[in-house]
């Protein structure tokens, strides 16, 4: 391997690690979470999830290792920690340019007026009303780029332990082949659409299969292959997360180890796309009353004027009684 991933601080500037995810990929960030929280977050998941369910045999994730899904609603400490974590919330302000932020800076911030009047001030700017002098008017919509999405959202929330020691390299893939081959006809010129992150519950190793990346290839055109000289592997001690774009080449490294490889996956999204998984079935009702704000708008309990509302419920907590939606 002659290629690396940039690896920051947890008291490096949100600033530089957004440029830096932008410009290369992907990022690491070194050390974000306690170790112990690492091991916290896994024992409330066997405390939850019986053995039969992380059972695995799919071609990304074949028999002998591990998975479950709806990690967020096994795990409260992972909902409210982890996938909530407030430097990655700016991270992904920055990165998927939401009207309503999430962020550590600005999470209340819809909440307050000077939140409201920007999230009404940059709607009012796309779309004006027109006359045909006929008694009758039509809304016109503009192009943007200072936004690219009401709010974003929980794409999935996943548990991925990988076994050796006689393990194979996933195959490469990229996060937007979820929406693939529809939005290829966009590229290269679509915005970002997806950040995702795995969380190093244990250290991760070239003997454990540390995640293979390939660093810039979110430029590359669709048909380009990865050489073997382009690939490196997110080598970090637990606590850490890797960080990649919708585009970035990556996939499990092989295991020569008969140590789990535990991994805390999840996706940002925006909002205007489907969930990767349904976070309506994979997290029961009652597990997202009990998890914060901030984590139960990212599973979907939020909507915006036009997307995701229920009458009568609020628009900051659907779960909450209020106003969301036009009707």
């Amino acid at each position: 391997m002659t290629t690396t991933l940039r690896t920051f601080d947890a008291n490096d500037s949100v600033e530089d690690i957004a440029a830096t995810l932008q410009r290369d990929g992907g990022v690491i960030i070194r050390g974000l979470a306690p170790e112990r929280l690492m091991d916290d977050v896994y024992a409330e998941v066997e405390a939850n999830v019986a053995p039969a369910d992380f059972e695995s045999s799919t071609d990304l994730w074949p028999e002998g290792n591990k998975t479950i899904g709806g990690l967020a609603g096994a795990s409260p400490l992972f909902a409210d920690r982890l996938l909530a974590h407030p430097k990655l919330l700016d991270v992904a302000d920055a990165v998927l340019l939401p009207i309503v932020r999430m962020g550590s800076n600005t999470r209340r911030a819809a909440e307050k007026p000077e939140g409201k009047k920007r999230q009404k001030d940059i709607l009012e700017s796309t779309v004006s009303a027109a006359e045909n002098y006929g008694g009758s008017t039509q809304a016109i919509f503009s192009a943007t780029a200072s936004v690219n999405c009401n709010y974003y959202q929980v794409g999935a929330t996943l548990l991925l332990e990988l076994y050796g020691p006689e393990g194979e390299n996933q195959i490469f893939h990229r996060e937007n082949a979820n929406y693939q081959p529809f939005v290829e006809a966009l590229l290269p010129n679509m915005p970002e659409i997806i950040m995702s992150a795995m969380w190093a519950g244990t250290d991760f190793t070239i003997e454990n299969g540390a995640t293979r990346f390939v660093p810039g290839s979110h430029e590359w055109p669709e048909e380009r292959v990865a050489k073997e000289h382009e690939i490196t592997q997110a080598v970090m001690p637990k606590g850490s997360v890797l960080l990649w774009l919708s585009r970035s080449l990556h996939g499990a490294g092989a295991s020569t180890s008969s140590d789990g490889r535990v991994g805390y996956f999840h996706s940002y999204i925006v909002d205007w796309l489907r969930q990767e998984e349904n976070q309506y079935i994979a997290v029961s009702t009652e597990a997202a009353r009990r998890m914060s704000l901030p984590a139960r708008q990212l599973l979907g309990y939020r909507s915006s004027k036009s997307l995701g509302w229920v009458k009568g419920r609020d628009e900051e907590d659907l779960l909450a009684k209020g106003v969301s939606g036009n009707i």
